[in-house]
């Protein structure tokens, strides 16, 4: 199924999400569910929380122990927010 397909049926059914990054697989909520403040750490382009609140402790502990440089959480959140449908994140 393409990104595009799942991010439609994630809006559509609430359903989380499935993003595969560097040999992990993370789940994330559909982007209706996003915490709330996810959107304030984007507009301030604060990378780290806003892929803390989207992974949870868990998940983002795992991000952590692969030692992830900062393209790395580009990466990343450029992988959620394709599979989300949010579009692209700029600079």
């Amino acid at each position: 199924m393409s990104n595009t397909l799942k991010a439609v049926e994630a809006e559509a059914t609430d359903v989380e999400l499935t993003v595969e990054y560097g040999g992990e697989s993370y789940q994330v909520p559909s982007p209706l569910d996003w915490p709330f403040d996810t959107l304030d750490h984007l507009s301030e382009g604060r990378m780290a929380p806003a892929i803390a609140g989207l992974l949870g402790e868990e998940q983002f502990a795992t991000f952590k122990s692969t030692k992830p440089k900062v393209r790395d959480a580009v990466a990343l959140m450029e992988q959620i927010a394709g599979a989300s449908g949010v579009g692209e994140l700029g600079n």
